[in-house]
């Protein structure tokens, strides 16, 4: 066989290896995840957000955010306390909060009450908001919402100072 020949089979061989190589040992077995959008907040959620915002016209709601932009574990990140702490709040969400437009300080958590939510699991997120500082306004989803009720329940819980969003 010619030389030149050889080598080319030689070398379709030694891809054949590292290709088997790499399917046997590469990341195989790693699930393959499919996603797909959906809307940020429920029908009711988008009729109180609207209400809050009338409410509090000078302040600034946010909706939906998370948790760990408001709340971090007290230990170090090298603390084997730490990642569980963190996984305690990193898949939660505060259904709107409500900041001061000037100073971005956090005045108040608000929660919409609907079917939504379960009263063990909210006793338990208020338990790791309130010790972060925060004060949250719990307030029963409805068709209708008394707007300066409202005003008062939210504007009068003091502002949490040095409690900046993010």
């Amino acid at each position: 066989m010619p030389m030149p020949t050889m080598n080319f089979i030689i070398l379709l061989v030694l891809i054949a290896v590292v290709a088997l190589f790499a399917t046997a040992f590469g990341k195989r077995g790693k699930p393959v995840y499919s996603f797909t959008g959906c809307p940020l907040m429920s029908e009711s959620e988008i009729r109180f957000y609207r209400v809050l915002q009338m409410a509090v016209p000078n302040e600034l709601v946010f909706p939906q955010v998370g948790m760990a932009a408001l709340v971090r574990p007290r230990y170090a990140d090298a603390d084997s306390r730490f990642v569980p702490a963190f996984r305690t709040i990193s898949q939660r969400r505060i259904d709107f909060v409500v900041c001061n437009r000037d100073s971005m300080e956090v005045r108040c958590l608000v929660e919409l009450d609907d079917s939504s939510h379960d009263a063990r699991r909210d006793q338990a997120r208020d338990a790791i908001t309130a010790q972060a500082g925060y004060r949250t306004v719990r307030v029963r989803a409805g068709r209708r919402y008394d707007i300066d009720g409202l005003r008062n329940r939210v504007l009068n819980t003091p502002a949490n100072p040095k409690r900046l969003l993010g």
